[in-house]
């Protein structure tokens, strides 16, 4: 909220030092909306409001809702300044954002900031990237008779001639686009240790998965391991800091959605492919089915026992000696207990000593653990993960469909209608395939098997997408988005990066704004007032300097918003400034409201619109 207020203050300090240079009383300056502190000097008085989303320069004269055309108006009004001169006040600050974000451009280049590199992490299926064909040298390179799609680990050199210097470059070509238009990428890619350099031509392709409905070339961005995780590996081969992560399963859609595929298969080990200074390394790793929402796995409301996934090195589970397989069995008088049920113990054992049972390699082991808290919760440092190779039910949700029909913690899953299951994926396929059937449960608990009806399986009960598919090898590590090496320069180099940049989201926004009117672009990416500030404490959170990038492309933004010509807006003012000029005098002062009051529904509708879609947006 300070960066906005901080963008808004600029603009409105371009109209201010504009009105008094061209000898127009300014009568009060005011940022944001709601007087919170005030003061006088000389004829001004300055006014901060609490919420920085709004801002103006009130000059003698001047009445946007009530214009009063009069040739009686003090010499030093609004209305008594030559046109020309109204002209600079009104654009002064559209031209102030800009000379900020030029400024705010330097700066950042002199310190040094890095962008998303031009790298290929995945490609959507459908989409050009993916269907694209090579040229024939490639296929050949690659042993083929004919070679499809970009994959992991391409790198975009070149957009129609132009060099790529960061991802989103290529996401606005696409997104921009006109509806004829297709591009030709230059890429390079390692085949057998050796870099071949070629081009495709794609035309991009419309979106329907995501808000606004953009075109897109479908091409995901890269992620790179900067510390790898410990355990979690099926085979000898292990990821490695540095390492791009490719293919999942042989999927080029890959991390993280080139999971979504292949969940049919969770529970085996399936290959990842780490590229690697060129080469693809293929890594075997474990897989886990998870669920979305306070249990690391429910079914029908029924949670699943929890394992030591990793333990924080000083943590209290690393100081009990917890190791990561351990499959928690008690833990402060609870019996097997859930991840849910864990974190409700946890909040009343701060500094508390508890007794914690595991079972390790089918043995019983019991430690004393001591919670601290970290990160504003209370826990003993560990990463749980949803035991798979078994069905003991740990905890049973009140008012689920697996309570209603008596099974009860501690009872073992053993059919689902006919189909015998012994581990959790097996439950999760089964129940999959019985989609809008009637379903029962065979379960064993003190030694007896028991039927458990939960008739018809809906959606309602039962939506295999609110479950994901997990590799602990790649998700207990850190990975962060393939960036570009730190972009720093000399000053001159700076400027001239800093001009690129600021013509560059200058052209970008109108062109987007075009896109809009011609529905190539849906509004459902818009962002108002709380998708921004969410935006901006997303990003701070990154880096200051990533902070001052996003606040000088903020401050293009409003320039260019603020100077179309609609109504109430600059570039409304501006509009009727010329047509006085074209008349010789002003629009009567009825026509003049009238064309106002009509901007400023439509600029309260656009921003109630907007904050309801970024609300919408949250909640979702």
């Amino acid at each position: 909220m300070i960066g906005l207020g901080l963008v808004i203050f600029v603009h409105e300090l371009g109209h201010f030092l504009a009105a008094k240079w061209a000898g127009i009383k300014v009568e009060r300056f005011t940022v944001g909306l709601g007087k919170v502190f005030a003061f006088r000097r000389g004829e001004t008085e300055y006014r901060i409001g609490a919420f920085p989303i709004g801002g103006y320069v009130h000059m003698l004269g001047q009445d946007d809702l009530r214009p009063q055309v009069t040739e009686e108006a003090d010499p030093r009004s609004w209305q008594r300044a030559t046109v020309g001169k109204r002209l600079v006040v009104l654009s002064s600050g559209v031209l102030m954002n800009v000379i900020f974000a030029a400024v705010a451009f330097v700066i950042v280049y002199l310190i040094g900031i890095r962008f998303g590199a031009p790298v290929v992490g995945g490609v959507k299926a459908g989409f050009p990237a993916a269907t694209c064909l090579l040229p024939q040298e490639v296929a050949q390179a690659m042993g083929l008779e004919k070679a499809v799609s970009l994959r992991p680990g391409d790198r975009i050199l070149a957009l129609n001639g132009k060099a790529v210097r960061r991802f989103a470059q290529m996401g606005y070509a696409a997104m921009l686009s006109g509806e004829d238009d297709t591009f030709a990428l230059t890429v390079a890619r390692f085949v057998n240790g050796k870099e071949l350099t070629f081009e495709v031509v794609l035309k991009p392709k419309r979106d329907k998965d995501v808000p606004g409905k953009p075109y897109i070339f479908g091409i995901y961005s890269a992620a790179v391991v900067t510390r790898p995780a410990e355990a979690h590996y099926a085979g000898q081969a292990r990821f490695m800091k540095g390492d791009l992560i490719g293919e999942v399963a042989g999927n080029l859609e890959g991390f993280p959605s080139g999971l979504i595929p292949v969940i049919e298969s969770v529970g085996q080990p399936v290959d990842v492919v780490a590229i690697r200074q060129g080469s693809r390394v293929p890594v075997r790793v474990e897989t886990y089915l998870c669920s979305q929402g306070k249990e690391a796995l429910e079914m029908l409301g029924m949670a699943a026992r929890v394992e030591i996934g990793q333990a924080a090195p000083g943590s209290p589970a690393a100081k009990a000696g917890l190791r990561v397989g351990d499959i928690i069995v008690e833990y402060a008088g609870v019996q097997d207990p859930s991840q849910r049920q864990l974190a409700e113990a946890n909040k009343q054992l701060y500094r508390k000593q508890t007794v914690i049972r595991v079972l390790r390699d089918g043995q019983p082991v019991q430690a004393k653990i001591t919670p601290y808290r970290k990160g504003g919760r209370t826990d003993i440092g560990a990463r749980w993960l949803p035991v798979q190779g078994e069905t003991i039910v740990a905890q049973v949700a009140e008012d689920s469909p697996t309570a209603a029909a008596g099974v009860q913690p501690g009872a073992v899953i053993t059919r689902v209608n006919d189909t015998p299951v012994k581990t959790w994926p097996e439950v999760y396929n089964a129940l999959k395939a019985a989609a809008g059937e009637d379903v029962t449960l065979v379960y064993a608990l003190a030694g007896a098997e028991h039927p458990a009806p939960i008739g018809p399986l809906t959606e309602k009960k039962f939506d295999p997408e609110k479950y994901f598919f997990d590799i602990p090898a790649i998700s207990l590590g850190e990975l962060e988005v393939v960036q570009t090496p730190p972009v720093r320069g000399s000053p001159v180099q700076a400027l001239g990066w800093s001009v690129w940049d600021t013509q560059e989201f200058i052209a970008t926004t109108y062109v987007s704004i075009v896109r809009i009117l011609q529905r190539r672009i849906g509004t459902g990416g818009a962002a108002g007032p709380v998708g921004i500030g969410a935006a901006g404490i997303r990003i701070a959170r990154k880096s200051a300097v990533d902070f001052v990038y996003f606040m000088a492309m903020l401050s293009i933004i409003i320039a260019v918003f603020n100077f179309l010509p609609l109504p109430v807006l600059d570039g409304g003012h501006a509009a009727l400034v010329l047509i006085e000029k074209a008349r010789g005098r002003p629009l009567p002062g009825r026509v003049q409201a009238a064309i106002q009051f009509a901007g400023l529904a439509l600029i309260i509708g656009l921003f109630l619109a907007l904050t309801y879609q970024d609300i919408m947006r949250f909640i979702k």
